[in-house]
Parts: structure tokens; C-alpha cells; sequence
């Protein structure tokens, strides 16, 4: 996996791929990931493997360029379909509700 840096704009393949990348690493954790760290912020490296887990997108977000200044990064918020919404539901997997019992 190539990794993709700040130096330019990558082309629609490339965020694709990078995005496909990281998502297969968070699929490998996903179970232990959710049960742990269900509603915080992953934080992942495709080129390399390596990521920061925090409750807060931005902490996980700085460590990450503290090891890796100038790449680009994939976010991902534990146990939901997107990093951000609007509105009260949200857009949890569904898992949310096996996990409380």
C-alpha cells in the first residue's frame, strides 16, 4: 500500500484504495475494537498498519502526525457507519444494543 502524503491532492483511486486499506484493518479488530472502545475515534495508517484509538478524533489525530508528519490518514468513529452526523440517532451499526446487555 502506497502511502499518501500532504505534498498533493490524491486522485479519487488513490483515497479509494487507502480507504479500502484502512477499513480491512479495522475489520481484523473489529470485534475487540467495539466491545473496548465502542463511540471513540481509531485513527489509521494504511500504508503501515499502525493507529491511535482516543475519545477524541483530534488526539488520536495528533499522535498520529507526531509519528507520521506529512501523511494523510484514515479516521474511522468505533461501532459506527460515519465519523460525524447530524441529528440524535446517529449511525450506529446496530450493534450498540447487543453490546448493553
Amino acid at each position: 500500500m502506497q502511502t499518501l502524503t500532504t505534498n498533493r491532492i490524491p486522485t479519487r483511486e488513490e483515497r479509494e484504495a487507502y480507504g479500502d486499506a484502512a477499513r480491512a484493518i479495522y475489520e481484523n479488530f473489529r470485534e475487540t475494537l467495539e466491545e473496548k472502545h465502542w463511540g471513540e475515534y481509531i485513527v489509521i495508517h494504511p500504508g503501515t498498519g499502525d493507529y491511535e484509538i482516543a475519545v477524541d478524533d483530534e488526539e488520536a489525530l495528533e499522535r498520529m502526525r507526531g509519528k507520521y508528519p506529512g501523511v494523510l490518514f484514515f479516521s474511522i468513529r468505533i461501532g459506527y457507519r460515519a465519523v460525524y452526523h447530524f441529528g440524535a440517532s446517529g449511525l450506529s451499526d446496530g450493534q450498540r444494543s447487543r453490546r448493553s446487555s
